[in-house]
């Protein structure tokens, strides 16, 4: 995944706007229409009332050919749950072009938020009704990584003096991931009704912690 910092300090576009794909192949195909269908079960009714067979006949195989893509209901329902939480962080990363630094995580909790509705699996799981999930979805790559443009995000506002210079940036931006993600799970469990202060108070307090002094 490239870089969602640029030079200047601010968010770039993201992988999405920058990179070229190859055309799908017919297997290629199947197994993304696989993800898309059991993203929305998975997500609508959860892990135990949905089935392989019912997903695979949604796409026009059998269960015998599903099994060829995914070997077991875990595999894709482990799959169906990367594919969601990616799909919902790169939407995310496309949207963050000129974020200043020191806006850049409340930023991204708001375009998380505003997202949820549209990946029913990753709302589920933060929601806590799929709990075997859960670490998994903290511990995804791509969640890794965005935490690693965080800290390049600072260290760069750092170098123009836009971000304090005693900060250490990979601390800051690995609790700045847990932050985010305590907050998705508390809006996912317990609704949105404070949503908008929540926001103004995660704003208010990274932009305090990256200020530099005057």
């Amino acid at each position: 995944m490239a870089s969602v910092v640029s030079e200047d300090g601010t968010a770039g576009a993201g992988p999405a706007a920058t990179s070229e794909r190859a055309p799908e192949t017919k297997g290629e195909r199947t197994r993304r229409r696989l993800l898309e269908i059991a993203i929305e079960r998975f997500g609508e009714r959860g892990y135990r009332a949905t089935s392989v067979s019912e997903i695979a006949r949604a796409a026009g195989l059998t269960q015998a050919a599903a099994y060829a893509y995914f070997p077991s209901k875990e595999a894709l329902f482990d799959a169906a749950v990367d594919a969601d939480a990616s799909a919902l962080v790169g939407e995310a990363e496309s949207r963050l072009a000129g974020t200043p630094v020191r806006q850049l995580v409340p930023m991204l909790l708001v375009l998380f938020l505003g997202g949820l509705d549209r990946h029913p699996l990753v709302r589920r799981v933060l929601s806590g009704q799929e709990p075997e999930a859960l670490a998994r979805l903290v511990d995804l790559p791509v969640l890794g990584r965005l935490t690693g443009d965080i800290a390049d995000a600072v260290r760069t506002g750092q170098g123009r003096g836009e971000v304090r210079t005693d900060l250490d940036a990979d601390l800051f931006a690995s609790g700045a991931e847990t932050i985010v993600l305590s907050l998705l799970m508390s809006v996912s469990q317990v609704g949105s009704s404070t949503e908008a202060r929540r926001q103004l108070g995660v704003l208010t307090i990274f932009d305090a912690v990256l200020r530099p002094p005057e």
